[in-house]
């Protein structure tokens, strides 16, 4: 297995910490949904239900049939083996939907702007998009190289590119300032090569209170969300 499918098996236990990132974006998601890098639906599993219909995508073929063996009652969920990088297998997808979410996806993609391009040109004029990316340049280490991130964002970063594929940015969120300190020792420091089930699993069950008191963190999050629409 893939440190990356590994890492895919390893958050699904991480219900509460999944639970968090879908409730922050919930409030964003509408219509006919594409899930970009939808990987096993660990967020699939609690966005789709706020869908008309909803579109799980992806690269990996094991990924989506570990997601129908998960979801088989979401009848408003369709699969879809493609590359989110390629515009030609967007060509079917244009403007055929209300909200696209790429839920860390562009660190993994050499071309970032190109993604971000056939997202634009698959949402309908109005439509949204929900961008997760790590945040910290300087957080980049071994775990980063491992899951074969090709960089971490800035927000300025991020803001110029989104408006390069044609966006307005509405709004950038920081989210879970809790794991940065982890990540920065696990992987800058430590330089380890995998994530430890064991902080994985205390940090789960730690959720619950660390969405109370992530923002009062002085300290920048781990990951920024921009949620940004399509004009025209």
């Amino acid at each position: 297995m893939n440190p990356g499918t590994e890492m895919l098996f390893q958050m699904a236990r991480a219900r509460h910490f999944n639970r968090w990132m879908a409730d922050t974006i919930a409030p964003f998601v509408r219509g006919n949904v594409l899930e970009i890098g939808a990987g096993i639906g660990n967020l699939t599993e609690f966005l789709s239900p706020l869908a008309d219909h909803y579109v799980a995508l992806d690269t990996e073929e094991e990924h989506l049939e570990a997601l129908q063996r998960r979801l088989p009652q979401q009848t408003n969920v369709d699969r879809l083996f493609s590359d989110a990088a390629d515009p030609s297998a967007f060509e079917s997808l244009r403007e055929r939907f209300d909200t696209v979410i790429a839920l860390n996806v562009l660190e993994h993609i050499p071309d970032d702007e190109a993604t971000l391009r056939n997202i634009h040109d698959s949402l309908r004029p109005g439509g949204l998009t929900i961008v997760l990316v790590p945040q910290c340049k300087i957080a980049f280490g071994s775990l980063d190289e491992v899951l074969e991130h090709q960089r971490r964002y800035s927000r300025r970063e991020l803001r110029g590119k989104m408006r390069a594929a044609g966006f307005r940015l509405d709004r950038m969120l920081q989210f879970n300032r809790a794991t940065l300190p982890g990540w920065i020792l696990n992987s800058r420091i430590l330089r380890r090569r995998t994530l430890s089930n064991t902080q994985l699993l205390l940090f789960n069950a730690v959720v619950p209170f660390v969405r109370r008191v992530d923002r009062y963190l002085p300290w920048p999050a781990t990951s920024l969300i921009a949620i940004a629409v399509k004009e025209t």
